[in-house]
């Protein structure tokens, strides 16, 4: 009998505890077993549970190895004739523990069963040898699997385990470990399947507030994969794999099939042993995923379009994009992958799209930094020629060129996420190069880049709206490129480069300058019409002068568009606009593309890029408003909400002209009207050291309670008008303006503003319980600063590190209005004050320069 050095030392140790030894025709018992394990020796069944029963597992061993029953939350989950097995396929037959094998040897004792000796093959082909432990603990079940190869050969699939799910219904979904999900609506056929490599996945219901949690982990280092399948029958099949080597899709580079489910290439395996453990565990959905308290929203929509609609992008490990693998496409001119991320709010998310982001950089990028502009199952968006073998190329419509900023403005935008400077430091020169592409093309030297083609008359797209046949000085591009300049100039500098950051800044203000003069003066603004203009070919004529909707919010929500006045003209207009057609969401353009701008099939007007409604600028256009008017973005975004619960945002867009849904390239960044309610009204704005907020509220989202996660903490923001408040690790943080937080254990910084380095830091002793107050505070080191503290346990003493203060200053310190002490700020602009709290009553401090 094969044993596991992790889990068995030998039959010394099996034998040194009570046990049950079954064997055809012979029981022997010793001792009683507790409750979570259940043995039936007659019927030859075994019940293994949580303490709580949450989670209960009947196995059955008569002739078959089968776990027949899971009941998470007290609903039965799997099939009872198919359950939960392992099964190879080998030339075209599968063979499974379901049935037919010789009844297995078990052991049992008070928490723990082992199952061992479960041989399953076919003749001469592939046979292995199983032995599952089973280990029942408070919250979890421990599934040890360990399989032993008896010769080797070709396998075709694998259920390493595999588990039979009642029906489609059974779960809404599963969450993946690399960020994505199996969302079940989108098995809409007999056998359609999706294959990823992933290791953790957490099926719900959310009608039903059940989880399921199966998370793999395996010391020796094998490969994860998994696939997922809407069987003939209707049953909902899940098939785990663990290899030696990676698995390949079998059909060009796809992940999901419509009508089969040979997904994975064959593999070969030899003699040895590969073992897995798998903890199950279920869970309250509510409890887990709970995001907190949304008033004026449906709060169940919005957790429901970040954990389907939202992540569907996330193809694979190392392959994400917008539209997802039920179509298969991942576009890299899209500035908005990361930023997707922060609502989604899920660590899994930003890690496989780091991978992502490497993956680009070492294949998506040439040598002279043109950065290709799509990623697909095939060639067959492809400009001939440009497919290769990684699956990256230039799209047929034309030279793309938004695939430079938006490769710039992921990545920066990705490391605030992660905070991870050294694999910042390793895309610092990809990113140059993506630039530099870019900024070459600026050959008149006006500030604004040019495109591959002069004139529309050349009939190729430049940008995301890839069949208007924009040229030339195009404003889409040249907005996204100011906002990477931007961007990336703050990272150089901090990265200490600087002179580069210099360089981008100075080339960010003169496309800004150019960009905002008048059209007959060169620029892209058009004073008679007050709005952007798309593009000007190289003669000067003016296109797509019909209010562009991403041009005119990039140019705002970038802070490209001045003067301020020029902004509320737009949005004024967009909205009049708006109203005056009664539309549910904002279209790509408001007025028809002339002919010729536009593919033939563009007119007439309105019809898919020339007018429809894109939910994609979502976040650009709240970010456009939220200064502006939030009470706008808040209507669109609970329309958006009310859509969902209608359709779950499952298409392309929206038609014009009816405001239904339309195109089955289903889109991930449908959720974009949900990231700008994060981003820009809540203004939850992760960045690499810190958590800031911003938020722009309107009366009715009084009382929004957002429990957020950021590189290991867990942070509770409760909000209301000009109050805001933040808890983490004991710690709260309470201001009436934009400010930003960072909390730990022993500590919590306080950063004033947009300030990127703490004003005031808060040290603690113990685990003691402290809040802080900021009443006045200013970016002025000579300003006075007032601020109260509160600490729940009397006898603590608590420092305080007030920065940004005048360097080798005198300062008088009130403490409850009363002078306390007269303290020199040191070189870098420093201070302490120790105070310790006889009482848990707040603290008043106030801090200003001598005389």
């Amino acid at each position: 009998m094969p044993m596991n050095g992790r889990k068995f030392t030998g039959s010394r140790q099996c034998f040194s505890v009570a046990l049950c030894w079954v064997i055809p025709g012979f029981l022997a018992c010793a001792g009683e077993l507790a409750r979570r394990i259940e043995h039936d020796p007659t019927h030859q069944t075994i019940t293994i549970a949580d303490d709580a029963r949450a989670l209960v597992l009947r196995l059955r061993y008569d002739g078959r190895c089968l776990v027949d029953q899971v009941i998470v939350g007290g609903r039965s989950v799997v099939v009872t004739n198919t359950g939960v097995c392992s099964a190879l396929k080998v030339g075209g037959q599968w063979f499974t523990t379901r049935q037919g094998i010789s009844t297995p040897r078990v052991f049992t004792a008070s928490n723990t069963v082992t199952i061992a000796d479960i041989a399953c093959g076919g003749g001469s082909g592939v046979r292995f040898k199983e032995t599952w432990q089973f280990t029942a603990q408070a919250d979890r079940i421990r599934w040890h699997i360990e399989r032993e190869y008896l010769a080797g050969g070709t396998v075709e699939d694998t259920y390493f385990p595999g588990w039979d799910f009642a029906d489609m219904s059974t779960w809404t979904g599963a969450l993946l470990g690399q960020g994505g999900v199996a969302w079940c609506k989108l098995f809409d056929k007999p056998n359609a399947t999706y294959g990823v490599h992933t290791d953790e996945v957490t099926f719900w219901n959310r009608t039903e507030r059940t989880c399921l949690r199966i998370s793999p982990s395996d010391a020796s280092g094998r490969h994860f994969a998994v696939r997922f399948s809407r069987q003939p029958n209707n049953v909902f099949a899940f098939a785990q794999g663990v290899t030696e080597e990676r698995l390949e899709p079998k059909h060009a580079l796809r992940r999901f099939l419509r009508d089969r489910q040979d997904i994975w290439a064959p593999w070969k395996v030899r003699p040895g042993v590969l073992a897995v453990e798998l903890t199950l565990q279920a869970l309250d959905y509510e409890l887990a995923f709970g995001r907190g308290r949304f008033p004026h929203f449906n709060g169940a929509s919005i957790r429901e379009i970040l954990h389907t609609i939202a992540r569907i992008g996330a193809i694979d490990d190392d392959v994400m994009g917008s539209n997802g693998y039920y179509s298969g496409y991942a576009v890299l001119h899209e500035p908005w992958i990361a930023q997707l991320g922060l609502a989604i709010d899920d660590p899994a998310y930003f890690g496989a799209y780091a991978r992502t982001l490497a993956f680009q950089r070492d294949h998506a990028i040439g040598p002279d930094g043109r950065v290709k502009s799509r990623w697909s199952y095939d060639a067959g968006d492809a400009m001939p020629g440009t497919y290769d073998r990684q699956g990256f190329y230039e799209c047929q419509w034309g030279w793309l060129m938004d695939s430079q900023p938006s490769y710039v403005i992921n990545v920066a935008e990705e490391f605030d996420f992660t905070g991870d400077v050294g694999w910042l430091r390793r895309h610092k020169s990809a990113c140059e190069q993506a630039l530099e592409f870019l900024l070459r093309r600026d050959s008149d030297g006006d500030g604004l880049v040019e495109m591959m083609t002069d004139s529309h008359a050349a009939a190729k797209g430049s940008d995301w709206i890839d069949i208007v046949w924009a040229a030339h000085e195009n404003a889409f591009v040249n907005a996204q490129l100011y906002q990477a300049l931007r961007l990336w100039a703050d990272v150089e500098e901090l990265l200490g480069d600087d002179l580069r950051a210099g360089d981008y800044r100075r080339r960010a203000a003169k496309l800004k300058a150019r960009f905002n003069a008048p059209t007959e003066g060169g620029g892209l603004w058009n004073a008679d019409r007050q709005w952007y203009v798309h593009w000007r070919d190289k003669d000067g004529s003016v296109h797509g002068d019909n209010l562009v909707v991403p041009v005119n919010f990039m140019a705002i929500a970038y802070g490209l568009c001045e003067p301020p006045a020029r902004a509320r003209a737009i949005l004024d207009q967009i909205e009049a606009r708006m109203r005056q057609e009664g539309l549910f969401f904002w279209p790509l353009c408001f007025d028809s593309y002339k002919p010729g701008e536009a593919a033939a099939w563009q007119l007439p007007f309105p019809v898919y890029e020339n007018g429809d409604i894109f939910l994609a600028w979502g976040e650009t256009g709240t970010r456009a408003y939220a200064n502006h008017n939030p009470a706008i973005a808040v209507k669109y975004i609970k329309n958006v909400l009310d859509q969902y619960e209608r359709d779950g945002l499952a298409c392309q867009r929206y038609l014009r002209r009816t405001q239904r849904g339309e195109g089955t390239d289903i889109l991930a960044n449908n959720c974009s009207p949900v990231v700008g309610l994060y981003r820009n009204l809540y203004g939850i704005q992760p960045k690499w050291n810190r958590l800031f907020l911003d938020p722009h509220l309107t009366p009715e989202l009084n009382g929004t309670q957002v429990k957020y996660g950021l590189r290991g903490q867990s942070y509770v923001i409760d909000l209301s008008l000009s109050d805001y408040r933040v808890a983490v690790e004991g710690f709260v943080l309470r201001g009436r303006g934009p400010f930003a937080v960072k909390g730990g254990q022993a500590r919590a910084d306080y950063f004033y503003g947009a300030s990127p380095t703490p004003s005031l830091t808060i040290a603690r002793q113990g685990i003691a319980p402290v809040e802080v107050s900021v009443e006045a505070w200013s970016s002025e080191p000579k300003a006075v600063r007032r601020w109260t503290v509160t600490c729940a346990r009397p006898g603590s003493t608590v420092e305080q590190t007030v920065s940004a203060l005048a360097p080798d200053t005198l300062y008088q310190l009130h403490h409850n209005d009363v002078e306390a002490a007269t303290l020199p700020s040191d070189s870098q602009g420093r201070l302490v004050v120790h105070q310790r709290f006889a009482t848990a009553q707040p603290q008043r401090f106030e801090l200003e320069p001598k005389n």
